[in-house]
């Protein structure tokens, strides 16, 4: 099947089920890295993502206000666009500290969540209950737990320090029931326990073969994590060390025959130096835009709810057909 074919596929999964609408995203991971100087991209691919994924912070959990700024400041770019939005819980439950690998417990996890989450509530930018609306859509636990970031199950339960985030995060009215992401790396193993925690995993490893990288998806599927949303991550990126270029067709044949599949992410859009990405390579970018232009699309003709969030009906009518749906 052509990529095309495929979009179009993408682009009629809701109206199949108007009862319960296949819940699709495409959004670059590390959508808010700079490809020139220090302001995101997001104004270059908003068009064609119906998820921004924010990624970046001050690096240590010691400057949480700078963290809060940043994370603010995009998510009101990502209500400037009509583009649902992602935001990263680590640099505000666990302890960090600038250039270190690993997360730890923070006994203050809580209070510090419970402060970022009021200064979103307070701009407006996260409506609890109410996902289609709220540009606050989803929360990014942690990158790799099963990686540096040495999270991995102790004594047969999840790590204390993971647990406790998960915990914080729970704890709050506002975003107890948002989805929890993450992406692992393929040793799912280090860590079952802590992956019952999230509702969206994946995982990354570039260059894989076709059957590997099927094996290694269905197996989360199905061992590891059945029951949960799955995140897919196709390597992005030319002339780069750890990053592979790889064929959009396979993850884009999975997103659009695999109902469980939730979020198509490309690592990554930005270009820096001699390491392109997706903003700087023709043959992905023509391939990548359709395919988000179809989800995103789609994921705006969903409700009356989502053609007001994405600007496609007035407040007035939007909100009389929300009451008549509900």
């Amino acid at each position: 099947m052509s990529l095309k074919a495929i979009a179009l596929t993408l682009l009629f999964l809701p109206i199949a089920s108007r009862a319960a609408p296949v819940e699709k995203y495409f959004g670059y991971f590390g959508g808010d890295y700079a490809s020139v100087g220090t302001t995101p991209d997001l104004h270059e691919f908003q068009d064609h993502v119906n998820l921004y994924a924010i990624q970046y912070w001050s690096g240590s959990s010691d400057d949480m206000a700078a963290s809060e700024n940043y994370v603010l400041g995009e998510l009101e770019r990502a209500r400037q666009y009509h583009v649902h939005a992602m935001v990263p819980a680590f640099p505000f439950v666990f302890q960090h500290a600038l250039g270190e690998e690993a997360y730890h417990l923070d006994p203050s996890a809580a209070a510090h969540w419970n402060s970022f989450v009021q200064k979103m509530l307070d701009r407006g930018l996260l409506i609890p209950g109410d996902r289609e609306r709220s540009t606050v859509n989803s929360i990014y636990l942690i990158d790799e737990p099963n990686g540096d970031a040495a999270l991995n199950d102790q004594g047969g339960a999840p790590h204390p320090a993971l647990a406790n985030a998960v915990a914080a995060i729970r704890g709050n009215a506002a975003t107890v029931d948002l989805p929890l992401a993450s992406v692992l790396t393929p040793e799912f193993y280090l860590m079952p326990e802590g992956i019952k925690l999230l509702d969206w995993v994946g995982f990354d490893h570039y260059g894989d073969s076709d059957k590997d990288w099927t094996n290694t998806l269905n197996g989360l599927e199905n061992t590891y994590a059945p029951g949960k949303k799955y995140i897919i991550v196709p390597g992005s990126l030319s002339n780069c060390m750890d990053v592979k270029q790889e064929s959009p067709t396979r993850y884009v044949n999975r997103m659009a025959s695999d109902q469980n599949v939730v979020w198509l992410a490309p690592f990554m859009w930005v270009t820096r130096g001699s390491c392109l990405g997706v903003r700087d390579l023709p043959s992905l970018r023509s391939a990548y835009q359709p395919v988000g232009l179809s989800i995103k699309n789609a994921a705006c003709e969903a409700s009356p709810a989502s053609q007001w969030f994405c600007g496609k009906s007035s407040d007035i009518s939007s909100a009389i057909g929300y009451l008549l749906d509900n």
